[in-house]
């Protein structure tokens, strides 16, 4: 089996290091699986996410460890131009919606077309209706959802990001359906992923700050000077005043 990169020795062999990437309507649940994959817990302290955000976590699956590098990315519309360039060298994208909002249903179409447009063709998709513990809020039916899936020819399963049912077998079926594909090796994705190992390895150690986001260093940078701004205002109003007293005075 191909895969995009290799990494260190374990005990069984190599570690085979895959890319994911999470999209989809900002408040459908996207941060909130990935934590429950990733701590087996539920957030109730809903903060959405800034931009891109990333970790990695070794999975076991069947005979082997397998490296899933994780990107958690923003719904929101401002950060939407942030996410095709991270879809490069996507092994496996999951769309998320929210089986309770029509509205995240019926955007699925435009994630789909976006991210089809910016991935290998080889990557593998996924459609991940979340927050099924909200059955009896369900406003998209399973027909629709059926219907989609089979013209789209994509791989659907369904989740509670609160209560974990169906966490591990997403994961389970992303990591089946990556051993069964056949990627090509590249040198630029080793590079790519080396830097992206070593910093997500730094912010599981709690070495940086696991809230990583461009976009929220650039809105610190706008801030800066928006405050140094309005300091150099204070100041000239100050000398303004200053000079009218003199004048006066004169």
């Amino acid at each position: 089996m191909n895969n995009v990169l290799t990494g260190e020795l374990g005990a069984s062999g190599s570690i085979n290091n895959y890319k994911i990437v999470i999209i989809g309507d900002i408040s459908v649940g996207k941060t909130s699986i990935l934590s429950q994959f990733r701590y087996g817990s539920f957030d109730q302290a809903y903060l959405p996410t800034l931009g891109i955000d990333f970790f990695t976590k070794n999975f076991f699956y069947e005979d082997k460890t397998i490296r899933l590098i994780l990107w958690d990315t923003a719904g929101q519309e401002r950060f939407r131009s942030l996410i095709p360039s991270y879809l490069k060298n996507a092994n496996c994208i999951v769309i998320v919606y929210d089986i309770t909002n029509k509205d995240s249903f019926n955007s699925l179409n435009r994630w789909l077309k976006d991210a089809k447009q910016n991935a290998p063709e080889e990557t593998i998709f996924v459609i991940c209706g979340n927050k099924i513990d909200l059955k009896e809020k369900r406003v998209v039916t399973n027909e629709e959802i059926d219907n989609y899936i089979q013209k789209n020819n994509l791989i659907y399963v369904e989740c509670s990001a609160l209560s974990g049912e169906g966490i591990k077998e997403l994961f389970n079926l992303i990591a089946k359906n990556l051993g069964e594909s056949n990627f090509v090796k590249s040198e630029d994705n080793y590079i790519d992923y080396s830097s992206y190992i070593m910093d997500s390895q730094l912010k599981t150690d709690g070495l940086i700050d696991n809230n990583y986001s461009s976009d929220k260093n650039k809105d610190e940078e706008k801030n800066e000077n928006r405050i140094n701004n309005s300091k150099n205002n204070s100041e000239k109003r100050k000398i303004s005043k200053k000079m009218n007293k003199k004048k006066k005075c004169c």
